[in-house]
């Protein structure tokens, strides 16, 4: 029996500030096209990427999970290898020139375009958006309009150089300790994360780094350590032998059933079922090549 090649997926809704579009690609040698003035996430990795921006060409590889931030022009692949798990943020030029400084001539805080490489905060607020798309998830206008603040907010900071003027009353961690955080996550997905321990890492009280946390991320810490260990539950089902149940323990749920219903709240599918498609688009792939 020939697999047949499943039907590229996507979507794209339309937010207080700012546009997302999802998509789920097969492999494909011909040419897709990522917008201008864009940031998003990679959630699945490629090896040896043809890509194209303005008069620019290059190859590039990166591992899943990582940050693809537009400048003023498009960017284009071709000869992708990999099935494609991508969330793109379209941010208005109404929010970045209320968020301060560039919003009046349309500017844009990047160039050139950044691929690859990690950021927490990114990943983190791609991460919501994308189970809105994937898994309908609820995702009020209030606060996708705070999300949409958080993430300009940290693109003219760290991507354009620019210091918008602070919130008052909002304490939120730095830089150095958004890292210290992602990478204990990173490090101990199958471990105990407790609240306090996060806290420690960042020698901060459970009370204030929860509250600094949330302003900084866009959700509570048990809510964005969730979604990186579905993340990585994704990626271990897709490049793995691993069985469901062995993928579940690597993540930290001792629960298969519990690892189930969170797994198919984030991916929009159980994962057995997830993995057999994504079996599809590579055997299809492999088999068209």
């Amino acid at each position: 029996m020939t697999d047949v090649m499943p039907a590229p997926r996507g979507s794209r809704l339309q937010w207080p500030g700012l546009v997302s579009a999802w998509a789920w690609l097969p492999p494909h040698r011909d040419e897709t096209m990522t917008g201008s003035h864009q940031v998003g996430v990679a959630f699945s990795g490629h090896r040896d990427v043809r890509v194209r921006s303005g008069s620019r060409c290059s190859r590039a590889t990166y591992a899943g999970g990582s940050v693809i931030c537009s400048g003023n022009e498009p960017i284009v692949w071709s000869e992708v290898r990999e099935p494609t798990d991508a969330l793109e943020i379209y941010p208005t030029t109404e929010l970045l020139a209320s968020v301060g400084g560039l919003g009046r001539d349309g500017g844009w805080p990047v160039e050139r375009a950044v691929i690859g490489g990690t950021d927490p905060v990114v990943v983190g607020l791609a991460g919501i958006l994308r189970r809105a798309h994937v898994a309908s998830a609820y995702v009020s206008e209030t606060a996708a309009s705070g999300l949409a603040h958080l993430l300009v907010r940290h693109l003219l900071t760290e991507y354009g150089g620019q210091r918008p003027a602070p919130v008052p009353g909002h304490t939120r961690l730095s830089r150095a300790q958004v890292a210290r955080v992602a990478d204990l996550v990173c490090a101990e997905l199958n471990g105990s994360l407790t609240l306090d321990r996060l806290a420690a890492e960042v020698h901060l009280s459970p009370y204030h780094f929860a509250r600094a946390f949330k302003a900084t991320m866009g959700e509570p810490p048990y809510a964005w350590v969730t979604a990186r260990r579905m993340d990585a539950a994704r990626r271990l089902l897709t490049t793995t032998e691993m069985t469901v149940a062995e993928v579940a323990d690597a993540v930290g749920f001792a629960n298969l059933s519990h690892f189930r219903r969170v797994f198919r709240s984030h991916a929009g599918a159980g994962p057995a079922t997830y993995r057999a498609e994504a079996g599809l688009y590579r055997r299809a792939a492999a088999a068209r090549s």
